[in-house]
């Protein structure tokens, strides 16, 4: 529908993907909660949306979260404080460490995981099935490789987006 021929300003694709990610966030969150994972807060996703079952060095958690390595190094501290996660030595590296999940951090992680599966079957009984995959597959097409999502930690300057025109 083209709200501007309506004579309506629409909600900007900006506000729209907002929107979308603090209602994502917000229902994980409430259903870590629910799973007993109070422990999990809004500020340690920086780390936890970076971090994979195989762990990662600091580094490549701070180029993935786009932040500093400090910033990386304090949440990580926190999480290790909670039990959520735990440095190991690097193999390759004798003077590197890498970022794991320790068992109670997999299992909550578990938790994330099968609620996003739930919330994505949910939108696909609200919007319908094809609805929801067409959205899906838009949003992985657009997204998943954009330019300036592989700058990250790198200088965004430099970064180039497609042509469109």
């Amino acid at each position: 529908m083209n709200y501007f021929y309506l004579g309506r300003m629409p909600k900007s694709l900006q506000m729209l993907l907002r929107d979308a990610h603090g209602a994502v966030d917000a229902e994980v969150h409430a259903a870590m909660v629910r799973a007993g994972y109070s422990e999990i807060k809004p500020g340690h996703h920086i780390v936890l949306r970076n971090l994979g079952e195989n762990g990662a060095r600091p580094s490549e958690l701070a180029a993935a979260a786009g932040v500093t390595r400090q910033a990386i190094a304090k949440v990580v501290d926190d999480l290790e404080r909670r039990g959520v996660l735990r440095r190991e030595p690097d193999p390759d590296d004798g003077r590197g460490v890498i970022v794991r999940y320790t068992d109670h951090g997999l299992e909550g992680l578990a938790v994330a995981r099968r609620h996003m599966a739930a919330m994505e079957a949910d939108f696909a009984t609200r919007i319908g099935v094809d609805r929801w995959a067409a959205v899906r597959t838009a949003l992985e097409t657009l997204f998943s490789d954009h330019p300036i999502l592989r700058t990250r930690g790198k200088n965004v300057e430099t970064a180039t987006t497609p042509n469109v025109g």
